[in-house]
């Protein structure tokens, strides 16, 4: 009878391993078999309309900024110049107390400079999330769509079938659904 009993125990083992994994899948806990979609993304957010309407738009606020500072720095040298022409005409109290005007206008040019390529620095973060919030979203909803349960960024890949790589289309999707995205300078 106990021999029985363990020979009983060893065919259940075996056969509890034999089962196919289709129908293992259908317990809960086990992983599923992998059903792979490959994107570049790298691809997407350099071609993407949305990316380029960023780039034009971060291009022209610096084009901007530059301008600005440039037109404060000339300033600044002719006060300079005008500034080392008077020095004989001027006390020595006159000239110390116009150099150091001319000092801190220097010193408070330098931070909004520096204010201003922070400020263009989190307009560009916030604009590229907005596109990347966007194509994780799409990338989801492609997944699903084709029954994908594993993205794979191409760049990570030394090979994959053709077929598996949906970049183009996510690509399209984005650019019908946000062609543009508006870059807002942060406040302060």
């Amino acid at each position: 009878m106990r021999r029985f009993a363990l020979a009983l125990v060893a065919a259940l083992t075996a056969a509890a391993w034999a089962v196919p994994a289709s129908a293992q899948g259908k317990t809960s806990g086990t992983i599923p078999a992998p059903t792979v979609m490959v994107i570049d993304t790298n691809r997407i957010m350099s071609e993407a309309k949305s990316m380029a309407a960023i780039r034009d738009q971060i291009e022209r606020i610096r084009t901007n900024f530059q301008n600005e500072i440039k037109k404060e720095e000339d300033e600044l040298r002719r006060a300079d110049q005008a500034m080392a022409e008077q020095r004989k005409l001027q006390t020595a109290e006159a000239f110390d107390q116009a150099r150091r005007d001319l000092q801190e206008r220097a010193a408070a040019l330098q931070v909004t400079a520096r204010t201003r390529r922070t400020q263009l620095d989190q307009a560009l973060r916030n604009a590229i999330q907005v596109v990347r919030t966007t194509l994780i979203q799409l990338v989801e909803a492609t997944a699903q769509k084709y029954g994908a349960n594993v993205v794979i960024q191409k760049s990570d890949l030394v090979w994959a079938d053709k077929r598996m790589e949906f970049t183009d289309e996510v690509l399209r999707q984005l650019d019908a659904k946000l062609s543009t995205v508006k870059v807002e300078l942060p406040r302060g």
